[in-house]
């Protein structure tokens, strides 16, 4: 599973000589990630990020409440799309409900929290998904950031790289360093009660951040047929039965099969205003933009019903927060959902080339001990040169 920093140090080499370096100076490690690239990457990054906002980040222009009780009080419709400032799940169509009143015992602590068994799992090959069988209940969830990490990472030769170069810059200035692995790297949770006991359900978790586990707490009497995992890089399922079947199609993967995830703005979204206050040139900006949203959105609303018997923006549950709910709200004499914690739980995960439980990894294993490993193989077993640069 693990590679030794040689494999790295090879990969780096490998990546400056085809970038056209003939001679290894100490600048390289200075210029292994290049101002001009970092740059490009930023400039990439904030592209999509807009339009991240305009698709993914966006919600249904409905179920804001324009009242200050209940529920919709903690549901807030703001300029960058909905966001959630209370208890409240996300329920199909975007309704929000009290967390209290959908599941039993729930609670948002679990920065410490260990499974007892981690199981890899692969993506599925090509683009077809199986479908629900007929009589299936399907519940569709979406997730942004939650803030809820798991001391679970997963990480590649990359994510190794950029971190000696942060490194190595950190070292030369100071004499010493020390890097902790980016947040990005570690899973997330997103829980997901569902209350739905009528018929079988058929989830399809959709996901927007890096690395996610969808914690499942099922009410008395629920059934999960199939799990389908969209989007992201590495996903996972948590206290799921193990004889149920989980496919996943991450995003890369989304992408080279045509699939784009789009979804309607709620009504605050700065894109409104600019629509209504803009100036002329932003206005025609916008349209432009907004006709094309509408094409995507059609699109894969299009796709989500072939592929799953629901229209996607109207099946989904997902404002925000860090809960959502895929069956009705439970009467008073209903049972609700029983909240099911990740510590000692059974997670179904795919991983990337290292993967790490912090606090029970080997000594000399984990991501910090690895860059400083391969930082010091690049100065020839002697950080402290790295102080005067290192010519190779």
């Amino acid at each position: 599973m693990f590679r030794s920093p040689l494999g790295v140090i090879i990969l780096v080499i490998g990546a400056l000589i085809g970038i056209g370096f003939a001679v290894l100076r100490y600048q390289v490690l200075d210029a292994f990630i290049p101002k001009e690239a970092l740059a490009a990457i930023e400039k990439a990054r904030t592209a999509l990020g807009d339009v991240g906002e305009l698709t993914a980040q966006g919600a249904k222009r409905v179920v804001v409440s324009s009242t200050k009780e209940g529920p919709g009080q903690y549901l807030i419709d703001g300029p960058d799309g909905l966001s959630v400032e209370g208890p409240i799940a996300a329920m199909a169509g975007n309704w929000p409900v009290l967390i209290s009143d959908v599941i039993d015992g729930y609670g948002t602590e679990v920065g410490s929290d260990a499974p007892a068994e981690v199981m890899t799992i692969r993506p599925i090959s090509g683009c077809r998904l199986t479908p629900p069988l007929e009589g299936t209940e399907v519940g569709h969830v979406t997730a942004g950031v939650t803030g809820l990490d798991l001391p679970i990472l997963t990480y590649n030769d990359t994510d190794l790289a950029a971190a000696v170069q942060l490194f190595v810059n950190l070292y030369r200035e100071a004499g010493n360093a020390e890097i902790s692995p980016p947040a990005e790297l570690a899973y997330e949770v997103y829980d997901v009660a569902v209350t739905e006991t009528r018929a079988p359900v058929y989830l399809v978790l959709e996901s927007f951040v890096r690395n996610r586990i969808w914690n499942i707490h099922l009410a008395p009497g629920a059934r999960i047929e199939r799990v389908v995992l969209l989007g992201g890089m590495h996903s996972g399922v948590a206290n799921l039965d193990p004889v149920v079947p989980v496919e996943v199609l991450p995003k890369s993967e989304m992408t080279a099969c045509g699939i784009e995830p789009a979804y309607e703005l709620n009504r605050g979204h700065r894109f409104f205003q600019i629509l209504a206050d803009g100036s002329a040139t932003e206005k025609a900006e916008a349209e432009a933009r907004y006709a094309a949203l509408q094409d995507a959105i059609a699109a894969y609303n299009t796709w989500f019903r072939d592929s799953f018997g629901v229209v996607a923006d109207t099946s989904r549950a997902g404002f925000g927060g860090t809960i959502s709910v895929v069956g009705p709200q439970p009467g008073a004499q209903d049972p609700k959902a029983v909240y099911a914690s990740i510590q000692g739980s059974r997670i179904r995960m795919t991983q990337d080339v290292y993967v790490e439980l912090q606090g029970q990894v080997a000594k000399g294993e984990d991501f910090a001990a690895r860059v400083r490993a391969i930082a010091k193989t690049f100065a020839f077993g002697d950080l402290t040169t790295l102080r005067q640069g290192v010519k190779f």
